[in-house]
C-alpha cells in the first residue's frame, strides 16, 4: 500500500462516469451511497475490534471491502480484506498471531483518510 499514489482506481471512475456516458449523476449517487456505507462501517468496524467482536468484523469488513473496490479504493479495499481474513482466522482457530488488528486498523484509518480526501475532490458533498 503506497501512501504517495492516487488512492483511486482511475480506470474505475472513468467506468462509472461512463454509466450515465459521462453526465456525472451516477458517480455522485454511488459515491454518495459509498460515504454513507463507509463512515459507519468505520464505526462498526472500531466498535467490533474494540469488543472482540469476529463475526460482525469479518461481516462488515468483507462489506466495505466490496464497497471500496466498487469505487475503485483498491488499497482501502485490500486492508479491508486483510481485517476480514484475520476475523474468519480468529473465528476458525481462536486466535491470530500473524496479523495485529490495531496495526490493521490504524492502517485502515490512514487509507481511510485518503480516500474519503479523494473523494471529496472528485465528487463535493452536496448541500441539502
Amino acid at each position: 500500500m503506497s501512501t504517495t499514489t492516487d488512492p483511486l482506481d482511475r480506470t474505475q471512475i472513468d467506468l462509472l462516469l461512463n454509466l450515465d456516458e459521462g453526465a456525472g449523476d451516477a458517480l455522485a449517487e454511488i459515491i454518495g451511497e459509498f460515504r454513507t456505507l463507509s463512515w459507519q462501517g468505520r464505526e462498526d468496524l472500531r466498535r467490533e475490534v474494540r469488543e472482540g467482536d469476529h463475526t460482525a468484523l469479518a461481516c462488515t469488513s468483507h462489506s466495505l471491502k466490496g464497497a471500496s473496490a466498487n469505487v475503485g479504493a483498491q488499497d482501502l479495499a485490500q486492508v479491508c480484506g486483510e481485517l476480514e481474513m484475520h476475523a474468519r482466522h480468529v473465528e476458525l482457530v481462536g486466535t491470530d498471531e500473524f496479523a495485529d488488528p490495531d496495526a490493521l486498523m490504524e492502517r485502515f484509518e490512514t487509507e481511510f483518510t485518503r480516500v474519503q480526501v479523494a473523494l471529496m475532490l472528485l465528487v463535493p458533498e452536496r448541500e441539502h
